[in-house]
């Protein structure tokens, strides 16, 4: 069984309809995410899709940020200067929960981690909504 913390992108690109995306998942039988991850795609979900996304994403185990989580993301901040405060705690999560982090994005990330796990590469400058209607 494959257990996988899923970052924030993957997830982005999934509610957007990314095939990539769907087929990422599809693959991890036991699929969490950071609260970090659920509230940045609730607050940038449009308001008539808030239910569905909030359905979608209580398929995940959402991990909270305990004190644990959140000193592990300072040490990476502080070793990775380049990595932002969110994304470091999603990394955080991976590690103190030792789930393999699932992503799309190596920005900020330390390079050739093998509890990196990277699904597919991202394009760079990629627009759209945050979910278009009928992508699950």
């Amino acid at each position: 069984m494959s257990s996988r913390l899923i970052d924030t992108p993957i997830l982005r690109d999934y509610l957007r309809g990314d095939v990539r995306a769907r087929g990422a998942l599809r693959l991890v039988d036991h699929r969490s995410l950071s609260v970090v991850s659920w509230l940045a795609l609730m607050a940038e979900c449009p308001r008539t899709l808030l239910e569905d996304t909030k359905a979608f994403l209580r398929s995940f185990e959402r991990l909270s940020v305990s004190e644990a989580i959140a000193d592990e993301a300072l040490r990476q901040v502080l070793r990775h200067p380049e990595l932002t405060q969110d994304r470091a705690l999603v990394w955080a999560s991976a590690i103190v929960n030792q789930l393999p982090l699932l992503t799309c994005d190596l920005r900020g990330l330390p390079a050739g981690n093998p509890m990196i796990l990277v699904a597919y590469s991202r394009c760079r400058g990629r627009a759209g909504p945050a979910r278009e209607s009928g992508s699950r």
